[in-house]
């Protein structure tokens, strides 16, 4: 692996971090519709990190969910449970973008971000592993 490529995924982690710090900070100040925008986008960069990491990019978001789906979900690196949470992110990200007056219980934003949480401490466990794997070829 090049050192570029592992730079770009670092800064896809970092970022992915940071962005689920600005959705913490949305839903304390009851921007839920922003909380969640931020949830989908923190998701969406460690993907990205796991994207790098693959050689592979994509010019629009359902490229790079079609990916996570190929690669990670149906391969079995990831639960299914968490191809569900990608998808309900994606889409309440829509809802909560585009959707005149969107409505979001304060419980359902506040679990999806312990799960989307946990979504990327098992990608970054993912990619880990995958830079262990591409290091020692």
């Amino acid at each position: 692996m090049n050192n570029e490529n592992l730079e770009i995924a670092k800064y896809w982690i970092k970022k992915a971090y940071r962005t689920l710090e600005t959705a913490k900070h949305d839903f304390k100040g009851g921007f839920f519709e922003s909380s969640l925008d931020r949830l989908y986008y923190a998701a969406f960069y460690m993907v990205l990190a796991y994207l790098t990491l693959e050689k592979e990019k994509f010019n629009k978001h359902s490229g790079v969910k079609a990916f996570f789906f190929r690669k990670v979900i149906k391969e079995g690196l990831l639960d299914k449970h968490y191809g569900k949470l990608y998808n309900k992110l994606y889409y309440l990200r829509e809802e909560a973008d585009y959707t005149p007056n969107p409505s979001f219980e304060k419980s359902e934003v506040e679990t999806l971000i312990k799960e989307t949480e946990d979504f990327l401490e098992k990608m970054k466990l993912i990619i880990e592993k995958e830079i262990k794997i591409i290091s020692n070829k």
